[in-house]
């Protein structure tokens, strides 16, 4: 394969890529133009990382016009805007709350799970509250809002006694919202992070790991419903076997480190994504098949 084959696969790919985050965009009101710029940012944005610098020498707008085929004038505007910088979002907040209720042992009951906790501090008992919770695991979220976004999102409810009790251990936002877009992009980021950097490693071992199984025929109706009921219990399973590892390693349950006696050195910011998917064409790719076909 020539370097115009190459190219011609690559921008494919990445039209295929672009084509279900394009579509989010539109539904929501999003431009071209829009988007066009937000686009050119990127390939700023980008460009700008320590993998294009060249040793010894201070990355110039020169360059980075260059390497993007902007103009100076366009990159010196991208890179010297103003960017507003946001903290954790509402996602990895809850995320957290819902991680200590089941790890942190003031929060764990018997076997390791989750205790029912009244919502506000009782001075009179040596007892846990969901404020409590909060407090120490959210940062600066209001338990209220908080209680308010797991009983909406159905991962706490109220017992009869007025008890808080946790449902479950996966945040899923519902559309439209900051956190689904948050999550969104995390997501999103995460997988095209992993498969930029196992294409760039030379030898396989040293990459990440990323695998998928798929149908060879294709299931039917039921037996779809079927595979996503037991894809859903299995990956649960071990997601949240993974999770009380890494908390282990964290210090945060298990003991084995304090949190205050944990190395010093480098942290490396990691963790695993599980997503189940559904092939489509997209107009264009049966466009490229006829057209093969009808050339051979």
């Amino acid at each position: 394969m020539g370097p115009d084959d190459l190219r011609h696969q690559l921008l494919k790919a990445y039209r295929r890529l672009l084509n279900p985050l394009i579509r989010i965009l539109i539904r929501n009101g999003v431009t071209a133009i829009e988007t066009g710029e937000l686009l050119r940012q990127v390939f700023v944005d980008a460009a700008t990382s320590d993998e294009f610098v060249l040793p010894g020498r201070r990355l110039s707008d020169t360059r980075v016009a260059i390497l993007t085929g902007l103009s100076r004038k366009e990159v010196h505007r991208l890179r010297h805007e103003s960017s507003m910088t946001q903290g954790a979002g509402t996602q990895s907040r809850v995320a957290r709350v819902i991680a200590g209720w089941n790890q942190d042992p003031d929060f764990t009951g018997p076997y390791g799970l989750p205790l029912a906790i009244p919502f506000e501090d009782d001075p009179r008992i040596d007892a846990p509250s969901f404020t409590e919770l909060v407090r120490r695991h959210s940062g600066d979220m209001a338990p209220r809002a908080m209680l308010d976004e797991l009983l909406r999102t159905g991962l706490a409810e109220l017992d009869e006694d007025g008890l808080i009790r946790n449902t479950g251990r996966t945040y899923i936002p519902n559309q439209l919202d900051p956190a689904a877009i948050e999550r969104l992009g995390k997501v999103l980021a995460r997988i095209a992070d992993t498969l930029d950097f196992n294409n760039k490693v030379s030898a396989p071992p040293l990459g990440r790991y990323e695998r998928n199984v798929e149908t060879d025929i294709g299931l039917t109706e039921e037996q779809y419903q079927q595979f996503n009921i037991y894809l859903r219990q299995k990956c649960q399973q071990l997601l949240e076997t993974l999770d009380n590892w890494l908390a282990m390693q964290e210090g945060r349950i298990g003991g084995s480190k304090p949190p205050e006696n944990r190395g010093r050195g480098k942290k490396i910011m990691t963790g695993v994504g599980i997503y189940h998917y559904v092939d489509q064409k997209l107009p264009f790719e049966d466009e490229d098949n006829n057209g093969s076909d009808a050339k051979k």
